[in-house]
């Protein structure tokens, strides 16, 4: 057998590898394999990185920039001298990124422009680990795609570009910095484009339409999990074991993007059925996200809808087992839409391995719900009306000892989201640079 052949390769994303936030745990899961000495990332959060994944990090924050002198920017991350600064975000932050206020993304551009990042510091990190290829995140931010395209042309390697979710579609508003930053986006990208070999996206949707958005392959990875994890885990539930008549719903993720609307239209539909057919329905939310006290309240009414606050990557898997329905919900704001409509949720992996029953809520247009459907997985609602979601409810509750829906999970991840698929399909691409 032909020994698989792997190059130095250079992260350089916002986020850093991680086990429980979910950017990092996708680039975790698609690099576990490779060559520790092999993997290099550069990234620019204040982060804790997942060290069993990669060794060699360089971390440049915002506050640095705005803060420190050239000479002192960035930082060599080593597991004996990690540094987390204020690491509990205050809320206007929080606000501020949770709402994608576009005049801070403007001005956050414009303090990288300083080109402060490029110091000695970060020029003898390069230039000791030497990289061969750059897989590169792409967001929103163009200061991120500058310093991809410059240390490219610095070691003369290729780019292979990366989005997880829709950045490059202009949304329909009339807010000025909206604008600008997608004209210096698309400028910034049109350069980009020159130093790329090929696009990964988050689904087949993507795909399509970035291979004629970008004029180059677009490979499609999904977001992958380590099913025997799932299996190991599973046991009965409270509706399996008491005729349906108390049935436990649960919801795993974040509540931005005004998905908690719906998470709340599906808390009045439990309310409903419980008075008025005896069914006794409730949906827990776990989010790491803390929600202001007005959508607290009405996500924490202690019948129907139950906030549990956040839950450990270790912890994730034990607590979907206690519970017979994990809940997928999208946002049906048209500005929310816009942000979400080529993306797929990285829960549904997990909640296909976990054979539970699933029950998802969103717009039919949009690719985690059209995803859903394509599966033909039977409790899907695409309608905020309050008589289409008790009817799903009511469907479902009949349903839930239907076995077949569960086996169909299990062998969904196993054909679709398999952890070691991509891998090997990076490391074949990757590798063309060899």
């Amino acid at each position: 057998m032909q020994e698989k052949r792997y190059p130095r390769v250079l992260v350089i994303s916002h986020n850093a590898f991680s086990s429980t936030l979910n950017n990092g745990k996708t680039f975790s899961s698609i690099f576990s394999s490779w060559p520790k000495e092999k993997i290099a990332q550069l990234y620019f959060q204040n982060e804790i990185p997942n060290f069993s994944v990669c060794h060699n990090f360089f971390k440049i924050t915002d506050v640095s920039i705005l803060r420190s002198k050239k000479e002192n920017i960035g930082e060599r991350v080593k597991g004996n001298n990690i540094k987390i600064h204020s690491h509990e975000q205050s809320r206007t932050i929080l606000f501020i990124k949770q709402n994608k206020w576009s005049a801070f993304n403007f001005l956050r551009d414009v303090l990288w422009s300083s080109n402060k990042w490029n110091n000695q510091k970060l020029q003898d990190w390069l230039d000791e680990y030497a990289p061969e290829v750059i897989f590169f995140v792409g967001g929103e931010s163009t200061f991120s795609y500058k310093i991809a395209n410059q240390i490219a042309s610095k070691f003369s390697i290729p780019i292979y570009l990366y989005y997880t979710d829709d950045y490059l579609t202009p949304a329909y508003s009339l807010d000025l910095f909206q604008w600008i930053n997608w004209i210096r986006l698309k400028r910034v990208l049109k350069k980009t484009l020159r130093n790329v070999n090929k696009v990964f996206v988050i689904g087949d949707d993507m795909g399509k339409e970035y291979a004629n958005k970008l004029r180059k392959p677009c490979i499609t990875i999904m977001n992958a999990i380590d099913i025997e994890r799932f299996l190991s885990a599973r046991v009965p539930t409270s509706a399996e074991e008491n005729n349906h008549s108390n049935i436990k719903m649960a919801y795993f993720g974040g509540m931005h993007l005004n998905r908690w609307k719906s998470l709340k239209a599906i808390g009045s539909a439990c309310a409903y059925i419980s008075e008025a057919e005896g069914i006794n329905i409730s949906l827990s939310i776990y989010s790491n996200q803390l929600p202001d006290k007005k959508i607290f309240t009405s996500l924490n009414n202690g019948t129907s809808l139950k906030y549990m606050g956040s839950v450990t990557e270790n912890e994730i898997i034990d607590e979907m087992q206690k519970y017979d329905v994990l809940v997928h919900v999208e946002s049906f704001d048209r500005k929310m839409k816009q942000k979400t409509r080529l993306s797929i949720s990285t829960k549904i992996p997990e909640y296909l391995a976990s054979g539970k029953t699933i029950l998802a809520m969103g717009p039919s247009d949009i690719s985690s719900i059209k995803y859903l459907k394509k599966l033909d997985l039977p409790y899907v609602i695409t309608s905020q009306k309050k008589e289409n979601i008790t009817d799903i409810l009511l469907k479902m509750s009949s349903e839930l000892d239907n076995s077949r829906f569960k086996k169909l999970g299990i062998e969904i991840v196993r054909e679709k989201h398999s952890i070691e698929q991509n891998k090997r399909k990076i490391q074949k691409y990757l590798s063309e640079v060899l």
